[in-house]
């Protein structure tokens, strides 16, 4: 038995937000890989991998920040334990659309962003849209970020509204300024901005093949809610793989909302924070 069972629970509070910002999956060079170093010899400079335009693609509109992977020190994911699951799915990543497209997924898969193998293979695409939310600062001050001479500070005055586009992880968001984003941990506004007041709206999408060889989008909040579908399992940081069939009744147990005090059939409400 390979889990460690570290942190299951991190995985039912992931709709706060959590996952490493990445151009493409979170993939990873496979261990023992050798990259070419450009400038050395027969070695030529890496092409830069393309990236999607998600704005065009799924329709959202200018409210909306769109980025690539899914927010959180522990990004959320689902696995599929049963055989033959059908989820309601999408042609265009947007909630307003119609889910037109039945798919197929496959049995013990984990769509989780640390499953390189799993989205290498099938070339997932992962975003995030968070709705943009004003943020304004309530006395004169100045918060660090994260700058590329390292640690700056940014000088603000009452009344300069900031605004939230997305989280990141280990307490840090993205946020907007004069036309400027900047990386700030949360810490730094609480006391000084009004961010405690506001909600995030935010829409985690994944782009997969379904058996049969079409692919569709993915909405985590809709497909987590699935017959035969659960919350990935944590085993360790960085750390995900498909599950293998003698691990499924233990992550079926592990995982269940009965495992968290929930009631299975409400299974959108949140458990108690972990500590």
């Amino acid at each position: 038995m390979r889990f460690g069972w570290i942190l299951s629970a991190a995985l039912f509070v992931a709709a706060c937000g959590q996952g490493d910002v990445s151009t493409k999956a979170g993939t990873e060079a496979a261990p023992g890989a050798e990259t070419p170093v450009a400038g050395e010899e027969g070695a030529a400079a890496p092409e830069a991998a393309p990236t999607t335009d998600y704005a065009a693609l799924s329709g959202y509109d200018d409210t909306w920040f769109l980025s690539p992977g899914w927010p959180g020190e522990y990004p959320p994911g689902f696995a599929v334990l049963d055989a033959d699951v059908r989820v309601p799915a999408r042609a265009r990543p947007n909630p307003t659309d119609p889910q037109d497209v039945t798919c197929l997924l496959p049995q013990y898969a984990n769509y989780q962003l640390w499953n390189n193998v799993r989205n290498q293979a099938d070339d997932l695409d992962y975003f995030v849209a968070t709705k943009k939310l004003p943020v304004t600062v309530l006395e004169d001050t100045e918060v660090e970020f994260v700058g590329e001479a390292g640690i700056e500070k940014l000088p603000l005055k009452a009344g300069d509204q900031l605004t939230y586009l997305r989280y990141i992880g280990e307490g840090f968001t993205v946020m907007s300024f004069n036309g400027r984003e900047f990386d700030i941990n949360e810490g730094e506004l609480r006391e000084i901005t009004d961010i405690g007041a506001i909600e995030n709206e935010e829409d985690l999408w994944v782009r997969v093949n379904c058996l049969g060889g079409k692919q569709a989008w993915l909405l985590f909040d809709e497909v987590i809610l699935e017959k035969g579908v659960y919350p990935s399992p944590i085993t360790g940081y960085g750390e995900a793989n498909d599950i293998l069939p003698e691990e499924v009744e233990t992550v079926r147990a592990m995982m269940s909302p009965e495992a968290f005090g929930l009631d299975p059939a409400a299974q959108t409400v949140e458990p108690p924070p972990v500590e």
